[in-house]
């Protein structure tokens, strides 16, 4: 009988009388080859996790955006109603036009007048409105400027409506955290002609 050269360098049977045993060897693998796919699972899974939920945010904000800027196109839209058997707009007050704001968004988003100056009519550059942002989460201000003036008392604008909403968006993960914002500010803003006959 012939004697083969083993994996291991000893000598061994032939593959015959292998095959006729039913003698097989298995290599086991080292405990710290085992172990590795664990470590890397728990090292990567934090981060996947973390880029998962940061994605999902960033989905939000994108929702959220498209929803407040549905509720200020609405808004104003109800101040600029004309009835023509009324000969006017009966929905061209303060509130009103926020209700009707207040209808278009989700559930879980505050709509409220402004309790800071200016409390309808935004002067300046949108980026020197970051003072007038409310400070709680999910909730949004709205602006209602008729005719470009700043009056508290109900009334019905004769020319044109803007309606703009400063939404304060409140995100799930701690990404912003990381970068320094724990918040991130939604603006829109719409200007309508109001109807006359």
């Amino acid at each position: 009988m012939t004697m083969v050269n083993g994996p291991n360098g000893g000598a061994s049977r032939g593959a015959e009388g292998r095959i006729l045993n039913g003698v097989m060897r298995c290599h086991r693998f080292p405990y710290s080859k085992r172990g590795q796919a664990i470590v890397e699972t728990a090292l990567l899974l934090p981060i996947l996790m973390f880029l998962t939920m940061g994605s999902a945010d960033l989905g939000r904000v994108f929702y959220y955006s498209i929803a407040v800027t549905n509720a200020a196109r609405e808004a104003a839209r109800q101040g600029t109603y004309y009835d023509p058997i009324s000969n006017g707009n009966e929905f061209d007050n303060y509130g009103a036009v926020l209700a009707a704001a207040r209808q278009e968004v989700p559930s879980d988003v505050t709509l409220i007048l402004p309790t800071i100056a200016p409390t309808h009519c935004l002067t300046g550059q949108p980026s020197a409105w970051s003072a007038n942002y409310p400070s709680d989460p999910n909730t949004g201000y709205v602006y209602i400027c008729f005719d470009n003036t700043d009056n508290p008392a109900p009334a019905a604008a004769s020319s044109w409506i803007q309606v703009t909403i400063l939404y304060n968006f409140q995100p799930v993960t701690p990404f912003l955290e990381l970068v320094g914002a724990s918040s991130v500010h939604i603006l829109a803003s719409t200007t309508m002609r109001v109807q006359t006959l």
